[in-house]
């Protein structure tokens, strides 16, 4: 029965360090687009990832003339659907981070998003669908870590 719990527990180890790895890379590639997009347009700026003052990770992006905002608010797509893509490429179970990273990307972006189109309907769609892809993809991780895995199921 020991064994039994240390190999359920080294799994939920597992799935949270993985967890925190993956959000903190899919935020800083967010706001990582954010400012590439503002330096092809020769701004300068920072990303700020941990503001302990706010609670909350921004990119202060100065600009000596105009910038489309459209652009720019979408720039927070351009590094994270590519490192979601990527996983796609591993074997199972670990591709379906795919599903959790695009979904953290739509919904981190909803709020960017919710600038250029200013509908509510917009911005709760991307947060609903973003946490829904979160649940499927870790649902499916789980799916294929424990029930599927032969490692725990001859430890019982």
């Amino acid at each position: 029965m020991k064994t039994f719990f240390k190999g359920y527990f080294q799994v939920f180890l597992y799935f949270m360090l993985f967890n925190l790895s993956i959000l903190s890379v899919t935020v800083t590639l967010h706001e990582m687009g954010h400012l590439y997009i503002g330096y092809l347009n020769d701004c300068t700026g920072r990303v700020v990832l941990i503001d302990l003052e706010n609670y909350k990770t921004y990119c202060e992006i100065e600009c000596n003339k105009s910038i489309n905002e459209i652009i720019l608010s979408l720039g927070c797509y351009l590094f994270v659907i590519p490192f979601s893509i990527l996983f796609l490429l591993l074997n199972m179970p670990e591709r379906n981070f795919f599903y959790v990273i695009f979904g953290l990307g739509l919904s981190t972006s909803s709020l960017d998003i919710l600038s250029i189109f200013n509908s509510d309907i917009v911005f709760y769609f991307l947060v609903t669908l973003g946490t829904f892809l979160i649940i499927y993809g870790e649902a499916l991780l789980i799916n294929d870590r424990i029930f599927a895995s032969k490692e725990i199921a001859v430890k019982l």
